[in-house]
């Protein structure tokens, strides 16, 4: 089944409108979503909406937040008010390039968010800009601390972005071996998992989706150590929720989550200038994609590259969403009065 990406968008837009949401609120949601869809990251897409609108009808997200920053030079705090992530990561992405570029450093940690979706496209946003960027988010606690069995904090991703002459480099990964979105489609598809994803409740490794308890740290020490600067960046520097004093986006439905969020952009100029950092950009690019690849590999990519390939596939012949995915959303669209159209 392929689907129109602008119809799916607009679609998306129409349902958080009718829901409640303001119209920055409802672009911003759309775009993050269908954006993770297109880069083949289903995890963080669509799947979600259904989740957003309903945490919406419970009042646990603000559909109108003024969002109005504290600024101290090159260094910002942006209250989210409780508003949807994407549409308070995008102020924050904006605000952190203004001030890189007036100062050649940006620095902006958020408080009171919500799930963001996808840390990668605010980096990539960034770096779209000129500018190099690093964007992390704290989550609510599915993830053991390297020894432990219970969950104590988030997936906690990293993301980081650059601008070359050949495109942009994107990386995105969660601290944890994967991310619980990534369990949540498993869930839906019937599919099984690799063992080292996540453990049951007496800390055994699974394969069962549905008996995932919480998930292990990526690479061991080393990924709960990233974990726990994910943590300090953006929950104890920004003020915002911390491990178990985050609300659980799918469990929890009497308090607000108060996720925080990081963002620190770089102006190239103000180091060795655009031009200079640009060229050696290219050439470390080159480098890489020129190293013979691997046995059983056809290339060496870069961070990013097999996401812009996926996503300009999908602008030409159409996404590809779970039937399960689309049986959802054409029932929350219904339910809306907003008639489903992203059928090529």
């Amino acid at each position: 089944m392929r689907l129109r990406p602008e119809a799916l968008r607009g679609f998306a837009e129409e349902v958080l409108k009718r829901a409640g949401a303001d119209g920055p609120s409802a672009e911003a949601v759309a775009w993050a979503l269908l954006e993770a869809d297109l880069r083949g990251v289903g995890s963080h897409g669509l799947l979600r909406l259904p989740v957003y609108v309903r945490r919406l009808e419970a009042g646990l997200v603000n559909p109108s937040p003024r969002l109005a920053p504290e600024v101290r030079g090159p260094v910002a705090l942006l209250d989210g008010a409780h508003g949807f992530g994407p549409r308070v990561a995008l102020e924050a992405a904006r605000l952190a390039a203004r001030l890189a570029q007036a100062h050649g450093v940006g620095a902006v940690a958020v408080r009171r968010s919500t799930h963001f979706g996808m840390a990668g496209l605010y980096a990539e946003t960034l770096a779209q800009e000129g500018l190099v960027a690093l964007v992390t988010t704290n989550a609510e606690p599915d993830v053991v601390p390297y020894g432990g069995r219970e969950k104590a904090l988030g997936t906690n991703p990293i993301a980081f972005a650059a601008p070359a002459p050949q495109g942009v480099v994107v990386g995105d990964l969660a601290t944890s071996q994967a991310a619980m979105g990534k369990v949540f489609l498993a869930r839906k598809r019937g599919e099984r998992i690799p063992p080292d994803w996540g453990v049951d409740r007496e800390g055994r490794p699974t394969e069962d989706p549905h008996a995932v308890h919480a998930l292990l740290p990526l690479g061991g020490p080393k990924g709960y150590a990233l974990a726990l600067l994910v943590e300090v960046l953006s929950g104890v520097l920004a003020g915002a929720g911390v491990t178990h004093g985050i609300g659980r986006m799918y469990d929890e439905w009497d308090r607000p989550q108060d996720v925080g969020h990081f963002f620190l952009a770089l102006d190239p100029e103000a180091f060795l200038g655009r031009e200079a950092f640009l060229e050696r950009m290219g050439r470390l690019w080159a480098e890489l994609k020129a190293t013979p690849p691997a046995p059983g590999f056809p290339e060496v990519l870069l961070p990013g590259e097999l996401e812009a390939r996926r996503r300009a596939q999908a602008l030409r012949e159409g996404l590809e969403l779970p039937e399960e995915v689309v049986a959802e959303l054409k029932a929350l669209g219904a339910r809306y009065g907003v008639a489903w159209r992203g059928d090529a």
